[in-house]
């Protein structure tokens, strides 16, 4: 039995992963979206203080929002993931280095996320008031 329970905790690693990889992925792709419509609309007609949704707009209702959920949805990714030695009971301590090595390990995509993110949040407003100036 206890090799069952060994066996699924690189299921829950994996799917870890591969939940915060795949939601990541789809952040990206809307943020992206976001932003070309946004600096489009720079581009167009600058403030486009005659339509509803404008530049300002779109980075405040949809572009800063988004970064900021996928910045703490990664991060939350990366403590759990931190987190799961503390609460596996393996008396072998051979294994349970083993598997704090593998979650440092396997944390390190969704701590680059966060990075990323970040760094891709402060470009974006950077280049929103340079655009507007």
């Amino acid at each position: 039995m206890n090799d069952i329970n060994k066996l699924g905790l690189p299921i829950v690693l994996l799917a870890a992963l591969w939940g915060a990889v795949s939601t990541t992925l789809s952040f990206f792709e809307i943020i992206n979206a976001r932003r070309d419509i946004m600096f489009e609309l720079i581009d167009r007609c600058g403030y486009c203080t005659e339509q509803t949704l404008g530049p300002i707009e779109i980075y405040f209702t949809n572009l800063l929002p988004l970064t900021i959920g996928n910045t703490i949805f990664l991060s939350l990714i990366f403590y759990v993931i931190l987190s799961i030695p503390r609460h596996m009971k393996i008396e072998d301590n051979t294994e349970a280095k083993h598997l704090k090595s593998a979650c440092i390990i396997i944390a390190i995509l969704p701590a680059f996320g966060v990075l990323a993110f970040v760094a891709g949040g402060i470009f974006d407003m950077i280049m929103l008031i340079r655009s507007l100036k």
